[in-house]
């Protein structure tokens, strides 16, 4: 009966505050949706019967900011999402309410506004990022990625796609925390937070787990990977490998790599359509791909009682889930749902997907 709590918000649209009972009385429903690989969305639905935003007693546009903070009245709130209205739509059904429905996405969206063709000599991809977070009007939160470029050429592509590009190739992440562009190495720091299965052993730092489903395959598991190119200027071939996981100590008492080599003679798997203009960026190249094969052998999703702690880029306890599944996940991605009233399906929730390289 601890764990029965009443969901709380906090909510704020341009110059509207939700904190009065009035207007919170208004909000039937709170939607953020936290990615790895985009920028996170989040939606509001609005009460409108009495035509209060509709007609512009209330005026919410689009451009305003919005900042959400979830949790539980016995625990506080957190702040969940910053981001800017993008779309406002009324919604009307027959026998149904009046709801007005709010869009919008954090700060990555303003990488999204358009493609460009464009070209950089001798910059690392640091540098790239901290020139697109200025033209974007972000902050910095900018990782040196020590190797310089000879050349490096946006090809038609967003910004964020163009980013996310240069960050798989040396195995940074890219998002946004608090209005800062995020280019670094994957923390992958605990979050402090333990899910679990038995309510029985649980105390104050316990999510309840609703529902957890595992996906495992070896299938795209190398224990080596070599990357191979060859430089035009001194006519010698460019060769660089790797062999190790990068965070293996996530991996249980059994590695990716090491379940991947039983009944297989070699697991090693060679890139060689690549470019690089030299050993040090084929071997960032090479640990990033190794990584990338590992990471993906153990995936799962979940669900479980509403925490805004539970977000992309953090490391979470799960246990109660068999000795040899539980341990550290890190986040690959969170939705949190509130939904405002009583009865079935009504509360404070967090879905989430994981994953991590062994058991």
């Amino acid at each position: 009966m601890a764990f029965i709590r009443t969901p709380d918000f906090e909510l704020s649209l341009g110059t509207l505050d939700f904190s009065s009972k009035d207007m919170k009385s208004l909000v039937k429903s709170i939607e953020v949706e936290q990615l790895s690989d985009g920028a996170s969305s989040f939606k509001i639905l609005l009460d409108d019967a009495n035509d209060t935003f509709a007609n512009g007693t209330r005026k919410i546009l689009e451009g305003d900011k919005c900042v959400i903070k979830m949790g539980f009245v016995e625990t506080g709130v957190s702040q969940v999402i910053e981001g800017t209205v993008t779309g406002v739509k009324e919604n009307r059904k027959e026998f149904g309410r009046k709801i007005y429905q709010v869009n919008g996405f954090d700060g990555l969206q303003a990488l999204t506004r358009g493609r460009k063709r464009r070209s950089w000599e001798d910059i690392k991809d640091s540098d790239l990022a901290g020139i697109i977070a200025d033209e974007c009007g972000l902050g910095h939160d900018i990782e040196d990625s020590g190797i310089i470029q000879p050349f490096v050429a946006q090809n038609n592509v967003t910004d964020l796609a163009f980013l996310y590009e240069r960050a798989r190739r040396i195995g940074f992440e890219v998002k946004v925390e608090e209005k800062n562009l995020v280019f670094k190495k994957p923390q992958k720091s605990n979050c402090g937070l333990t899910l679990r299965w038995d309510a029985n052993k649980a105390d104050g730092n316990t999510c309840l787990l609703q529902r957890c489903d595992f996906d495992s395959s070896t299938m795209n598991v190398v224990d080596k990977v070599v990357v191979r190119s060859y430089d035009p200027d001194t006519a010698q071939a460019i060769i660089a490998s790797s062999s190790t996981v990068e965070g293996d100590s996530m991996g249980g008492s059994h590695t990716a790599t090491d379940l991947a080599s039983i009944a297989n003679p070699s697991t090693t798997v060679q890139y060689s359509d690549q470019p690089v203009y030299s050993e040090e960026e084929a071997e960032a190249l090479a640990k990033s791909l190794l990584n990338q094969r590992a990471d993906n052998y153990l995936t799962g999703r979940g669900s479980c009682q509403g925490n805004a702690g539970l977000k992309c880029g953090v490391a979470v306890n799960i246990l109660d889930i068999g000795s040899e599944m539980e341990g550290e996940y890190y986040i690959t991605s969170a939705k949190h749902t509130l939904k405002a009233g009583g009865g079935k399906g009504f509360g404070y929730w967090t879905s989430f997907t994981i994953s991590r390289s062994g058991r």
